[in-house]
């Protein structure tokens, strides 16, 4: 290969090099735009003369030095936003933390009332005369308990990542892409454009999920969902439920479905406790899940009082535009330097041609 060409064809990517090395340098040569200057005007007077008039007005001009000072207060005013917005957001986190760990608690009481069968449990067909018992061989069981699952309070948090947050992308080629739904945690509080309450579900009757802006665009890239903590269940309140064998339902002709009792296998995998004391411990179960249940509902009622989400929005609103021009700035630097990579990596090919 002639050499001088390949001179020539390093020289190309050098010099391109070189003007990128200096694109955000001051292009002034230390010389300052004055902060005031002259303002000249010339007025006619009544006799048909003219007067000069001169005053001193603030200078409109820009030196290289106010790009940097502008990029500075962008920066300043998008992180003061989020910092703003921290401290809301860290108040929601707090009460879900303190919410889900009441409802973690209901799921390990309701795991006990299941282990102990606390009525509504596990019932088992046998004729209907007698007491049941001996529990018939051809014995079919049939759990009567109403169960539903428990997911977590959590504040689903609207988010493009690539701008602003945790995983901040100031060289991908789109800001808003992807546009993400997460779940609001420590390490995102401050950031997202929008923040919309997901309450999880508590207990019979309630909605599997409470989000206040009503459903999601199905568009979003990405939607994380709330954590299902576990199985909740009914536990009845009435010690003589609790208490067998007897007949809860009917199941068919001649044939009833019986419950054994608390505690009696095996129904039961949870035998340790039977009769009075297992119908006094399934009792205080149901008065600890009642107790849960309340205690949620005021630490919910607590949380709403606590923030106003629509002014939270509000401001997010406009700490995002913020965020979008910090973006713009820091994207222009990041491509600079993927161009000065790439051309380096050119130049070390180039020179390994032969």
């Amino acid at each position: 290969m002639d050499k001088s060409l390949k001179n020539r064809t390093i020289k190309i990517l050098q010099d391109e090099q070189n003007q990128l090395d200096d694109a955000f340098k001051p292009q002034s040569g230390g010389v300052n735009v004055p902060q005031k200057i002259e303002k000249v005007t010339v007025v006619e007077n009544g006799d048909g003369t003219y007067t000069k008039k001169t005053e001193e007005v603030d200078s409109k001009l820009y030196d290289d030095s106010v790009v940097g000072t502008v990029e500075a207060e962008i920066k300043r005013d998008a992180s003061t936003l989020q910092e703003f917005c921290k401290e809301f957001d860290d108040i929601i986190i707090s009460y879900n933390v303190q919410i889900n760990q009441k409802k973690q608690e209901l799921v390990d009481l309701c795991s006990e009332a299941s282990e102990r069968n606390c009525w509504p449990g596990i019932a088992y067909t046998a004729p209907t005369a007698g007491t049941g018992l001996p529990r018939p061989l051809v014995a079919i069981t049939s759990d009567f308990s109403s169960s539903y699952s428990i997911f977590e309070d959590r504040e689903a948090l609207e988010i493009y990542p690539n701008m602003a947050g945790p995983s901040a992308n100031y060289g991908s080629d789109n800001p808003f892409i992807p546009d993400n739904i997460v779940t609001l945690t420590s390490s995102y509080s401050g950031y997202g454009y929008e923040n919309n309450r997901d309450n999880g579900r508590l207990e019979v009757g309630d909605d599997a999920t409470e989000i206040e802006s009503g459903d999601y665009d199905p568009s979003k890239t990405s939607f994380q969902s709330s954590s299902n903590l576990g199985t909740g269940r009914t536990v009845s309140s009435i010690t003589a439920d609790h208490s067998g064998p007897r007949i809860v339902a009917s199941a068919g002709i001649n044939t009833s479905w019986w419950y054994a009792g608390v505690g009696v296998a095996p129904d039961a995998t949870n035998t340790s406790l039977t009769g009075t004391d297992g119908q006094n411990r399934c009792v205080a179960i149901a008065s600890s899940i009642s107790t849960l249940i309340s205690e949620i509902k005021s630490l919910r009622s607590q949380r709403e009082s606590a923030i106003n989400r629509s002014g939270l929005n509000d401001v997010k609103e406009k700490k995002m535009e913020k965020e979008l021009q910090d973006w713009g700035s820091e994207n222009v630097k990041a491509k600079q330097t993927q161009r000065k990579t790439s051309n380096s990596s050119l130049i070390s090919t180039i020179n390994s041609m032969s």
